[in-house]
C-alpha cells in the first residue's frame, strides 16, 4: 500500500494526514509513506526536513509500531542525498536510542545514524551513490 500511495497523485498530502492520524496503524502507513516518498519522489528536500523536525519532536511520545517506522522513516530521508543525510544524521544523534516492543521476535530496531552510513557504503560500493 504504502509504494502505490507513494507513486499516486496526492500521495504526499495523504501520508501528511495520515502521520497526524492518532490511530496507530494509520500513522504508521503514513510514514511507511513518507519513508517510500524519501527513497523515490521528487518532492523537495525541504519537505523531508520538516518531516524530521516532526519525528524528532514526536517520535518518543508515539505509539509502539509508530516510533519503529518513523525511525525507517529517518534512515530513509539519510540516504536521499547528502543534504538530507546531514540532517538526518544530526536528528537521530538528538533523537538516541528509539525503543520499540517487537514482541516475542529476534527483530530489532536498527540505529538510525549507523544504518545510513551503511547503506551509502552499500550503494557506493555498488555505485549507485
Amino acid at each position: 500500500m504504502a509504494t502505490f500511495t507513494a507513486t499516486a497523485p496526492g500521495g504526499a498530502e495523504l501520508a501528511a494526514e495520515w502521520c497526524a492520524d492518532h490511530r496507530e496503524f494509520v500513522a504508521v502507513a503514513g510514514w511507511d509513506v513518507v519513508a517510500k516518498l524519501a527513497l523515490a519522489s521528487s518532492l523537495p528536500d525541504a519537505q523531508f526536513a520538516a518531516w524530521l523536525k516532526t519525528i524528532e519532536r514526536e517520535i518518543h511520545a508515539a505509539p509502539n509500531y509508530v516510533r519503529h517506522v518513523m525511525n525507517r522513516a529517518v534512515i530513509a530521508i539519510g540516504v536521499r542525498n547528502s543534504k538530507l543525510e546531514r540532517l538526518a544524521v544530526a536528528a537521530a544523534k538528538r533523537i538516541g536510542k528509539v525503543e520499540v516492543d517487537h514482541g516475542d521476535t529476534n527483530c530489532k530496531t536498527p540505529d538510525a545514524v549507523a544504518y545510513i552510513a551503511k547503506t551509502k557504503a552499500h550503494r557506493a560500493k555498488r555505485g549507485k551513490q
